[in-house]
Order: C-alpha cells, then structure tokens, then sequence
C-alpha cells in the first residue's frame, strides 16, 4: 500500500530538491526568500478553503488509510503539498529571472482607472458565479471544471490587469516555470492514482482523461495553479531580482 507520504518522498520533494539547488546556485538567492516565505503563506490560505469545499463535495478524496491525520477535511499531506508546489514554482522563477532579467522590467503602479476595472471584472465574476448556480445543480459533471477556473482564473486575470508591465517582460520565464513544474506534477498524479492515493467521482468531472485514468480537470489544476504561483513570484520579487 503506497501512502501519501511516499508519494511526496518519491516525487515532490526530489524536484523541490533540484528547485533549491538552482536557486542556491543563482546570484542573490536570499531576495528572494522573503517573499517566497510569504506567498506560501497566502497559497495555504487561498487554497484551503478550495480543497476542503471540494473533498466535502466528493470531487476528489483519499483513503485514511493512507493518510497521517486531517485537518477539517484536508490530509496535512495535501496541505504541504500546497507550500511544495509553491516552493518548487517560486525558486524556479526565482532562479531563472536572476539569471535572465529584463531590461525592460518596471514597478506596478496602482491607478484609479486600473482599480476600476479590477472592480468591475470582479463584479461581473460573481454575477456569473450566481446566474448559473441552477444549470451547475443540474449538470453535475462540470463541478470539477468550474470550481477550478472560477476559483484560480480571476487571480491570473487581475494579475495581468494590474500587473502587465511586469509580467510581460517576464513572460517565458513564467511560462516555462509553469510548465515544467506542471508537466512533472501530472505525471505524479498519475502514478498517484493509479496506486490509489486519492482518486476522482465519475459523475463530477466531464470524461476526458489522460492515460484513462487523469481527468484533464486535474491536469489544468496543475498548470493554472503554477501559472498563478510564477506570476505572484515575479510580482513579489524586489525589481533588482528580476
């Protein structure tokens, strides 16, 4: 029987580990300790709520067997997975913009005509959040799908609202951040789930699936989730870091 805690040891700690050597090795890695620190703590606190609606749900769940203990609904394994996955993301970026900075690169500058817009984008979020509570009751297969994008999608969003002066120069640094953590992190979870450490309700995601097992919901969960991680890096990070 194969536990969660053998999963982190088999994969996300060894690709922490690599994470972590090649920010030691960049120049001036403790700037960016500070605000790395810090936005594992905002993933544990934006993402909780997140997870724990969906395993009360039943969208997804894990065997206690498996499992050390919960907190509320949530393995404390899957809670640091939240601050693995950020760190493996964040030192990456990290890393990769001390070695390629942009000449380009500006502060953020908070407006009065940025801040309407984030106003009026978040206002009409949660209009459609409400208008299609009754075809979400009725179509339970998308539950997976849109407690993911309407969840993690405004973050990316707003970002670039506010943020495109930094974010667009650091574009492929962001990019292949995301992808490289979230290319490794799917295939873990297939490993993960075919060895049955947590597993998926078939009547709360849409059907399509990689190597029959891996809804494409989970995959996008991975990609999205290390797009907003990479983002907030490069946005935390002081200018003379990136």
């Amino acid at each position: 029987m194969t536990t969660y805690r053998a999963f982190h040891v088999r994969w996300t700690i060894p690709l922490l580990l690599a994470c972590c050597a090649l920010w030691t090795a960049s120049p001036s890695p403790l700037t960016a300790l500070v605000p790395l620190l810090g936005l594992c703590l905002i993933v544990v606190v934006f993402t909780f709520p997140w997870d724990n609606w969906a395993v009360a749900r039943g969208i997804w769940n894990f065997p206690d067997d498996r499992l050390l203990f919960r907190i509320r609904n949530l393995p404390i394994e899957e809670v640091l997975f939240f601050v693995i996955q950020t760190l493996q993301v964040g030192l990456l970026v990290s890393a990769l913009a001390s070695w390629f900075p942009s000449p380009h690169d500006r502060q953020v500058e908070f407006d009065e005509p940025i801040l309407i817009e984030i106003i009026g984008f978040l206002v009409l979020w949660v209009v459609a959040g409400v208008s299609t509570r009754r075809v979400r009751k009725i179509r339970l297969r998308i539950t997976y799908a849109w407690h993911l994008l309407y969840w993690f999608l405004p973050v990316v969003i707003v970002q670039w609202i506010f943020g495109w002066v930094v974010l667009g120069p650091h574009i492929y640094i962001i990019t292949l951040s995301a992808f490289l953590i979230g290319t490794i992190l799917t295939a873990s979870d297939v490993w993960a789930v075919r060895r049955g450490i947590w597993f998926f309700d078939e009547r709360q995601i849409t059907g399509p699936k990689l190597a029959t097992i891996l809804p494409w919901e989970e995959i996008a969960f991975f990609y999205i989730t290390s797009i907003v991680v990479a983002q907030s890096m490069v946005l935390f990070l002081p200018i003379n870091a990136r």
